[in-house]
């Protein structure tokens, strides 16, 4: 409020005359309204610690990309006066760094500006972002306006349209959540965190591949999974999800999976693929449109499940003695991999307190690879087991297994629970296994990756016999593979899921890899994140590998 002051006018003046002060600089400036609305939780941050250098920051960028009609971004002049044009870059708000890919240059800087329009992507959200304060410095230096939502919709219906098919996407919805145990349903829960956390079913799913607001099936699982993969990443809760709707549908179609006993994680994994491959394959028969019919899956199946994890074994038996070579191709979704039963090694341990010594035992580890080794091994078969067509007799024969096509997604299923015919009785294997974080299976294919491998030798190092006699040859269905197929055969660890305890009282955990932010445990609805050493210590169960460029 302005103020007065008594002032006489003059120095004989018998009364005092009332005048307003000189108005100050304070008076002159406008209070700056308080915003409420910002383009996500990071910008409210960064405009809360530092507004006036954020918008100078800001404002100096777009400026410099409107200069030379639009080019400044993309031209680069070399020291003898070459000019290069290349394409989008991204440039960081916080420093003068620049660069051609959305990648984060460091972890503490959060912004980058797009040279094209002056868009601001967040590398936390990853996303571009719309925050009214910086839309109002971008439009501001333009000679275009901002388009208004009702130049777009100028009807009502084009308004509702729009309000009913748009939403946010929250800054938290990265699907880390876990899932609550609503009485032994670990096993389910492990192999759903798995789905959710694999690039391909999400993007699937993300992208309306399926929509449980337009199925009619009852106890629909691809709803279900439709249904989880909304909730975690489509609105910002950091509580435990209840898949109700999903073990309704595990009840009703799963057979021996209904109830609240144990189950294995393995056999759910076979049974969720075939529940999604099912309900997502069913069409209307032209004939009778009430009933339903399926795809045939022997082969060239287009379901995103089997173009994500269908892959193809050949398997070939030979006859030692006439040579003949019968080959067989066989599809699979996951490979099951024995392991040696526990291995024990005794060392003698000095002890210098006591100057004496002592026995220590020690469980001798295993690589994968090595289960790969003895999965593809060739095996004998006696005469009792195999007949061959061109001796006409039973014979002794050479079988083998090698992989002859492989999907994008790849779980192996490591055989822990062992059954003892001898003494009827079950029993775990707890030999801990070693895993890659990078598998190469090359040496692992039914053929040579390319020409430079030596003459006479196969991929997986074994050379072939010279008299060998086809029976059937090369039947490998090569023009069925997928069409997402992976380039080269170098997969990376996504997923293990580990169980822990004795083979009818145990626990489910699993470990997800999110790209950028590492890995994470999940038990049951409790997710922490953990360092890589522990992912690579702990007694594997299942593991689920990610083709490299997906």
């Amino acid at each position: 409020m302005a103020t007065t002051t008594l002032t006489p006018t003059s120095a004989t003046a018998e009364t005092p005359k009332l005048v307003k002060p000189a108005p100050t600089s304070d008076a002159k400036t406008p209070v700056t309204p308080t915003q409420t609305t910002f383009g996500c939780q990071h910008i409210k941050g960064l405009l809360t610690a530092a507004r006036q250098q954020a918008t100078d920051g800001y404002t100096r960028l777009i400026q410099s990309l409107r200069k030379e009609e639009g080019m400044s971004d993309r031209t680069h002049t070399s020291s003898n006066g070459a000019k290069t044009i290349t394409s989008t870059t991204y440039l960081c708000l916080q420093c003068p760094t620049v660069s051609s890919t959305r990648d984060r240059h460091r972890k503490d800087h959060v912004f980058a500006v797009e040279s094209d329009n002056g868009f601001i992507y967040c590398h936390d959200c990853r996303d571009f972002v719309y925050d009214p304060t910086f839309e109002a410095l971008r439009t501001s230096t333009t000679s275009s306006k901002k388009r208004k939502l009702s130049a777009l919709a100028t009807s009502t219906e084009d308004r509702k349209f729009v309000r009913n098919n748009t939403s946010t996407t929250p800054c938290a919805a990265t699907g880390l959540r876990g899932i609550y145990n609503m009485g032994q349903t670990c096993f389910m829960s492990v192999v759903l965190q798995c789905l959710i956390h694999n690039p391909l079913v999400r993007s699937w799913y993300l992208s309306e591949g399926h929509k449980s607001s337009d199925c009619e099936r009852e106890a629909c699982t691809a709803c279900a999974l439709d249904d989880i993969f909304t909730d975690f990443y489509g609105s910002e809760k950091h509580e435990g999800y209840g898949a109700v709707h999903m073990l309704q549908g595990c009840w009703k179609g799963g057979g021996n999976l209904a109830g609240y006993s144990q189950q294995d994680a393995h056999e759910y994994l076979g049974f969720i693929l075939n529940s999604l491959h099912t309900a997502i394959t069913e069409e209307d028969d032209p004939e009778n449109g009430s009933s339903k019919k399926k795809r045939d899956t022997t082969k060239d199946c287009p379901c995103p499940i089997h173009q994500t994890f269908s892959g193809q074994l050949r398997s070939t038996v030979t006859c030692t003695t006439c040579r003949n070579t019968t080959t067989a191709y066989d599809p699979f979704m996951d490979l099951s991999l024995d392991i040696r039963s526990t291995t024990v090694s005794v060392k003698k341990k000095k002890l210098t307190m006591i100057n004496g010594t002592t026995t220590v035992k020690e469980v001798l580890p295993m690589d994968l690879k090595e289960c790969l080794d003895r999965f593809t091994s060739a095996e004998m078969l006696s005469g009792d087991s195999y007949h061959c067509r061109k001796c006409e007799s039973n014979q002794d024969a050479r079988k083998k297994l090698s992989l002859s096509r492989l999907p994008p997604i790849l779980p192996i299923h490591l055989k822990r629970f062992s059954h003892s015919k001898v003494s009827a009785q079950s029993t775990k294997v707890e030999t801990r296994i070693r895993l890659p974080l990078t598998l190469d299976l090359s040496p692992y294919l039914s053929s040579p990756r390319s020409k430079s491998n030596k003459a006479g030798e196969l991929n997986n190092g074994h050379k072939p016999d010279d008299d060998l006699v086809l029976e059937n040859p090369d039947e490998d269905n090569t023009s069925s593979s997928s069409s997402i197929a992976p380039a080269e055969p170098v997969y990376e660890l996504s997923s293990v899921i580990v169980h822990k305890g004795k083979i009818d009282n145990g626990h489910y955990i699993s470990y997800n890899r999110q790209r950028l932010d590492g890995w994470f445990r999940f038990d049951d609805s409790m997710v922490v994140q953990v360092e890589e050493r522990e992912v690579l210590g702990c007694e594997a169960y299942m593991v689920v590998y990610v083709a490299k460029g997906f």
